[in-house]
């Protein structure tokens, strides 16, 4: 799937004005992030894209994810993953920036590990740092050296699913966002699974997944079940409680916590998910989480201050064809609040303004090869750009 990638760059056909490469000091860290400085470009009354480039060839072979930061200092970020296994020493995942007008790295990887990005699967920014969520390696993490493998022995030796490895299993990784060396990971032992990550105008991160919770019995309160049910936690910066050390019983060796106060539950409703795959904060309604819901096949907006307010909900059957999303992966939103849905079993992207109600596909062209769209997977926008 990813050695055909390609990205395809559309704009609000509007003048768009780019200056000259500058550079972003470093902050401390040990790189300088060239970069292009765009002037801000308003949304057109008629809302209208058109193909501007399509990048292909290796430079993107392996993108699993793409992000504009915000501001007047926007850059654009990649994230590679080139799969395969082997663990921690192995490396697989980069990140790097690109120039907006053509499909030619800048530099080296900007953010990484003396060994390499373990298995990243998305990014995102804020308060001028970069995260990235690295999904780890479940069968290194769980390896028994003494049985030589990473399947649990419930029937024949009573031996759980257990961890063995933590430096193998799901965590977040921050980095400055000028480029330069980890600042800190953390990780939620909690999670099985996780998919998409964004972080809010604060510095809370937000991720989303599938969690391990124990589900008590309604005929008898002294039984309970484990049970893997999708999720959405939020995590803060420093330890939970002040002077207990280690902060969190599921985030060994971490300076940060899960908020216990904001949680996503698995539902139907316009608060709840059934399996979130990619999300973005927005200043919204006094702040929301954009979220794919690929297993109801919507995309919602819940609000950050309280998680059981949603404030819209889409299902795909506002577009002139009537047709329902079908597995949404990713969203994100632009700096004047309109809202992009990858609609990716449709193979379309979609657009949708502040209150939810349907704009246009952002694909309403082919690429310069005359192709649609083949497998969407991501999407990163501004007020005049989207990949």
């Amino acid at each position: 799937m990813r050695r055909g990638a390609r990205f395809v760059l559309v704009a609000l056909v509007v003048p768009v004005a780019l200056m000259g490469p500058g550079l972003v000091a470093g902050c401390g860290g040990k790189f300088e992030l060239p970069t292009e400085r765009r002037i801000p470009t308003p949304v057109p009354s008629d809302k209208s894209y058109g193909v501007l480039q399509t990048w292909k060839s290796t430079a993107v072979q392996g993108a699993l994810d793409i992000y504009m930061s915000r501001g007047s200092g926007a850059q654009l970020f990649v994230l590679f993953n080139t799969g395969g296994s082997g663990g921690p020493s192995v490396p697989r995942g980069k990140v790097q920036l690109f120039p907006f007008t053509q499909p030619k790295p800048i530099g080296t990887p900007i953010f990484d590990e003396p060994r390499g990005l373990f298995n990243p699967v998305a990014l995102t920014s804020a308060q001028s740092r970069l995260f990235v969520l690295d999904e780890g390696d479940s069968c290194r993490a769980k390896f028994d050296p003494v049985r030589n493998t990473c399947e649990a022995d419930t029937l024949r030796h009573g031996q759980p699913s257990q961890v063995y490895d933590y430096s193998a299993i799901w965590r977040v990784r921050e980095y400055p966002l000028p480029g330069g060396d980890t600042i800190s990971t953390f990780t939620d032992t909690s999670f099985a699974y996780v998919y998409g990550i964004t972080a809010d105008e604060g510095g809370r991160v937000y991720v989303s997944g599938y969690a391990v919770v124990l589900d008590t019995s309604t005929v008898d309160a002294h039984i309970r079940t484990r049970k893997i049910v999708p999720r959405i936690y939020r995590y803060l910066r420093g330890p939970r409680y002040a002077g207990i050390v280690p902060s969190d019983v599921n985030m060994p060796g971490a300076n940060w916590h899960r908020d216990s106060t904001w949680v996503v539950l698995d539902g139907t409703g316009s608060s709840s998910v059934n399996d979130a795959r990619g999300i973005s904060w927005t200043p919204l309604n006094g702040g929301a989480i954009f979220v794919s819901d690929r297993g109801n096949n919507k995309a919602k907006l819940i609000s950050s201050n309280d998680a059981t307010v949603g404030f819209v909900r889409m299902d795909g059957s506002e577009t002139p064809t009537g047709t329902s999303f079908s597995g949404p992966s990713n969203v994100a939103v632009d700096g004047a609040g309109y809202l992009y849905v990858v609609d990716r079993q449709n193979r379309r992207v979609l657009r949708y303004d502040p209150s939810g109600n349907y704009v246009q596909d952002v694909n309403v062209e082919n690429n310069d090869e005359g192709l649609e769209l083949g497998d969407p997977s991501a999407v990163a926008v501004d007020d005049s750009l989207a990949y």
